[in-house]
């Protein structure tokens, strides 16, 4: 199959031909409103140009319009046969024709140099435009879990108020006895604490000794 280039570009001027691709059986307005150049990407040999109503061109854009197997060229409503609903490229031994790179020295026409320069910026375009989607999914996704963690720490925080209001209101139930017997309740409990600490500590010095005693000799 050729390697065909093609060229989406708006009619200078209104074109009262009606759309290449489709006819008024579709029951459509089918007025041409853009034209599509088709030119051989190594030669840049015109294949072909065609126009397209606004239908037609957005099928153009989700690449959607037919082309043919054999040449690659875009089927139109000639190409299409009535009886059988099939298309039939007229292409014939031209598809089997080899096309031969330019030579250095072969210049391009000038339409077909702005044609090259409107595709390429039209690629850059789209590349433009994924790489804005994939960071807009990004940064949608950064504020997603910033908003989850800012939930989570703002519930984190409502459940501690709550079991410090709790504590509060216990403390305030309690006699002035209740509260000493509480305090004196919390000062053996972090004696306990210590004197586990202390345990501890003990412990790892002896091992300490025993693994290196030379260390105790001044």
């Amino acid at each position: 199959m050729k390697r065909l280039r093609y060229t989406l570009l708006e009619l200078e001027r209104e074109n009262k031909k009606t759309c290449d691709f489709c006819s008024n059986r579709y029951c459509k307005d089918n007025k041409s409103v853009s034209q599509i150049i088709t030119r051989h990407e190594e030669t840049n040999k015109l294949i072909a140009v065609d126009v397209v109503c606004e239908f037609c061109k957005e099928k153009f854009e989700n690449d959607e319009l037919l082309k043919c197997s054999k040449c690659g060229k875009l089927q139109t409503k000639i190409d299409l046969d009535v009886l059988s609903g099939n298309y039939n490229c007229s292409c014939g031994e031209e598809s089997q024709e080899k096309e031969l790179p330019s030579l250095p020295h072969q210049r391009e026409s000038m339409t077909a140099f702005y044609e090259r320069q409107i595709n390429d910026l039209r690629g850059k375009l789209t590349t433009a435009e994924e790489a804005i989607e994939i960071e807009r999914e990004e940064v949608i996704k950064f504020q997603e879990k910033s908003e989850e963690w800012s939930k989570r720490q703002k519930q984190e925080l409502l459940d501690r108020i709550k079991e410090l209001e709790a504590e509060n209101k216990k403390l305030k139930e309690l006699t002035p006895q209740e509260l000493l017997d509480e305090i004196s309740k919390l000062k053996e409990k972090v004696k306990q604490l210590e004197e586990q600490n202390n345990q501890q500590t003990a412990q790892v010095e002896v091992k300490e000794t025993k693994k290196w005693p030379w260390k105790l000799k001044k």
